[in-house]
């Protein structure tokens, strides 16, 4: 396990001095005046170093709570894999000819997963974070597109554009906003189109209180009040408040919540980590 673990390190460490990062991120995203700069060049670097899918892998500050680049890819493939399932079994597998959303990419953990689509597909990514959106600009297109969005409920696409949009642990972070970006997501969906969002539930809170070894167990169950709220006959509560938010829902809530501008079509628990997948049509509002 020593060995594994040393071995994994230095393997990160090699590759986020191979692989090609001509931005300088931390001098541009502090804004230092006119320190503050960066550079895409028009023709993007052939990948180097480390890769997957003849992709290349961000560098080892986008894993988040991902230790390794290993790790990173598996859950990366298992969540997409996983998702990719639930729309089969609804009978509304992703085809030639599809638009689709990636809401909240972050680094492309999930949509690199969908390149084998790519060809026949538009496929878009977009999230708040300016810093991983311009490394996916240079490093995941063509085969994608890419655009830095805000936390404000709009998203520059025109009505009824895509046929499918999914959001992985994004409304596990949205507090006060939540109704006004369903309702966004909702004007950019073709009629019929699918939204594929996954969210804390109870299924979750059963989970943590089991494992409290994982890091959001710990930080959870250290907070006063989400053990007081997890005891009471709660609909939807927040622990925290801004881009640290993380908001819970009894699934019931959720689904009174999302109508009448989705009808549920299906729901999968535990089908992105400790967090419950619900597959949304958008139907007419009446």
């Amino acid at each position: 396990m020593i060995a594994r673990f040393i071995h994994d390190r230095v393997k990160d460490w090699i590759r986020d001095r191979v692989a090609p990062m001509p931005i300088d991120l931390m001098k541009y995203f502090r804004y230092q005046g006119n320190s503050a700069s960066y550079l895409i060049p028009r023709t993007p670097a052939p990948p180097q170093g480390f890769c997957s899918q003849g992709l290349p892998i961000p560098p080892s500050s986008f894993f988040i709570n991902y230790k390794t680049s290993d790790e990173y890819l598996k859950w990366g493939q298992k969540d997409t894999g996983t998702m990719l399932e639930v729309l089969d079994k609804a009978g509304r597998a992703l085809q030639a000819g599809h638009r689709v959303l990636d809401f909240g990419c972050s680094g492309g953990r999930m949509i690199r997963w969908l390149k084998e689509y790519s060809a026949g597909c538009e496929i878009w990514g977009t999230d708040i974070s300016a810093a991983h959106i311009l490394w996916c600009k240079q490093y995941l297109r063509p085969h994608f597109h890419f655009l830095v969005s805000t936390t404000l409920p709009h998203l520059p696409f025109e009505d009824r554009y895509f046929d499918l949009i999914y959001c992985g642990s994004v409304f596990t972070h949205i507090e006060d906003l939540a109704d006004a970006w369903l309702l966004e997501l909702r004007r950019i969906l073709k009629p019929g189109g699918l939204l594929y969002v996954t969210i804390h539930d109870e299924n979750t809170v059963r989970l943590l209180a089991q494992e409290r070894h994982h890091a959001l167990a710990k930080k959870m169950t250290a907070n006063e009040k989400y053990n007081e709220y997890v005891q009471s006959d709660y609909g939807v509560f927040t622990v925290y408040r801004g881009p640290d938010s993380q908001v819970f829902y009894h699934r019931d809530y959720f689904c009174r919540m999302v109508s009448p501008a989705f009808r549920v079509l299906s729901v999968a628990p535990e089908a992105y980590g400790y967090q419950t997948a619900m597959l949304l049509e958008k139907t007419a509002m009446r």
